[in-house]
């Protein structure tokens, strides 16, 4: 599991993406109570937040039986970090080529011990 906030999405937005992810389905009233533990939080922005992360297809939503909407994530958090990190570093990499490249390479080589074994690796193999 990722213990990270994911930092594709804004502040507000992440947020209420972990709250979906820890809890499956639930309604924009369940997001506010939660986000309510922290801070003061308007309904209104909660429910604006989550229509447009479902304009965005990062949640889906169906109605309950009393006619309210119920959100759930389209993706697994997993798998939305992996696509967002992707589509990211290609667009990271079409901008800024073999400069991109070579930071990426640095801060793989300054990573603690455990992750840059790892990763370095999973360059080998692709070299190979």
């Amino acid at each position: 599991m990722i213990n990270k906030k994911v930092n594709f999405l804004g502040k507000l937005e992440a947020e209420i993406m972990e709250i979906v992810w820890t809890n499956g389905t639930v309604s924009v009233r369940d997001v506010v109570s939660e986000l309510e533990k922290r801070k003061k939080i308007a309904y209104t922005t909660v429910m604006t937040v989550m229509t447009r992360l479902f304009k965005k297809n990062i949640l889906k939503r169906k109605q309950d039986k009393g006619g309210a909407f119920v959100y759930l994530p389209t993706k697994e958090k997993k798998e939305f970090v992996a696509q967002a990190s992707e589509k990211m570093i290609r667009n990271f990499l079409q901008e800024f080529g073999d400069v991109a490249v070579a930071q990426f390479v640095d801060v793989i080589e300054m990573a603690d011990a455990e992750h840059s074994a790892s990763w370095k690796k999973k360059l080998k193999d692709l070299l190979e």
